[in-house]
């Protein structure tokens, strides 16, 4: 078996025609150090041809830090939302070349959470909690012990804490107004029901109705649990009523988006020709139903990559942002 041939920064340092401590300042990102441009692309140049990895054990210990971040989420790994985040997440840490490791959100007490653990243990620097639910009495715990993290979140908390969320409630504003536009009367909304107080899919679809001159009326209203078959029920129940019937449905999440078109399928309701339909947030499978389901897009790459850079900057310097809100984009397809 051929042995592997272990290349140093002295060896990307000779390759490159600079100094080692060059050579560190530019694979470090290190702040305050003027570097030539030519300077750093003969660095990355000798890097990419002698294939060279930086020792991150050595480098950790050197900067004293575990150069990994804990990602803590309530979503099943395999979801769409948290798979995409992490994805933007991994990208963001490899930049600085940090890792990222998957931790637990289920505990007793806050002082037993496994990433609590890892932060003690010295195996993080911080935490991004991506989709998890945090409460007062964990950021509490965390700030007593000056613990960097972040939340991702498709609505902002309020509560001045590192946080990456989006403007998409402010699309729902423009659906009903596109909804207007082709002259839909009736407008139903079809989405779970709350579980978090600052939830307010429901508050601005009626917002947005009122804004645009419509009633608001209950019966065409439906909110639903994770029980699939009950939703296809409850929303089959709502599109029956021939005599007032919606002709166009905002869902409020991919799942409700899907069942919905289920739904129409099931009573040979023609989309969009019958009844229009968006759905509130991204899903791979959109463009795979029939009809694609337009949708208000999440950027959910992007709002992990921001956490990344967001986690880094407490890290180094303990400057707090303490919200950032990402745009969002209303994308028409053919179910509209």
């Amino acid at each position: 078996m051929k042995r592997k041939v272990s290349v140093s920064s002295k060896d990307v340092a000779r390759e490159a025609g600079v100094s080692q401590a060059t050579v560190s300042y530019i694979l470090n990102d290190v702040k305050g150090v003027k570097i030539r441009p030519e300077t750093r692309q003969a660095v990355l140049d000798a890097v990419k041809k002698l294939n060279y990895h930086p020792n991150q054990i050595a480098r950790g210990m050197k900067l004293k830090r575990a150069m990994s971040i804990g990602i803590v989420t309530d979503r099943n790994v395999t979801n769409f939302y948290f798979m995409k985040v992490l994805e933007g997440i991994r990208d963001g840490l490899q930049e600085r070349n940090y890792s990222v490791n998957l931790l637990y959100n289920k505990y007793d007490s806050i002082k037993d959470a496994e990433f609590i653990k890892y932060y003690n243990s010295t195996r993080i620097d911080g935490i991004i909690f991506a989709f998890a639910a945090v409460g007062d009495e964990e950021m509490e715990y965390m700030d007593s012990l000056g613990i960097p993290y972040v939340i991702v979140s498709t609505h902002p908390s309020g509560r001045g804490v590192g946080e990456v969320c989006t403007d998409h409630l402010d699309h729902i504003k423009d659906v009903i107004g596109y909804f207007k536009s082709k002259g839909v009367k009736n407008i139903a909304y079809a989405g779970p029901v709350p579980r978090r107080l600052n939830d307010g899919r429901l508050e601005a679809f009626k917002n947005a109705l009122i804004h645009h001159g419509y009633d608001v009326k209950d019966e065409f209203i439906v909110l639903g649990t994770f029980d699939n078959n009950e939703v296809c029920s409850s929303i089959i129940r709502l599109l029956e009523n021939r005599v007032c019937r919606p002709d166009a449905i905002l869902a409020a999440s991919p799942r409700f988006g899907m069942l919905t078109v289920k739904a129409c399928h099931m009573l040979d309701i023609k989309i969009p020709q019958d009844i229009r339909i968006v759905a509130v947030g991204s899903s791979k499978f959109f463009e795979l139903i029939h009809p694609p389901l337009s949708s208000i897009e999440l950027p959910l790459y992007d709002m992990g990559f921001k956490a990344a850079e967001m986690i880094l900057k407490i890290i180094d310097e303990g400057n707090i942002e303490a919200l950032s809100v990402l745009g969002s984009e209303f994308i028409i397809r053919e179910s509209s």
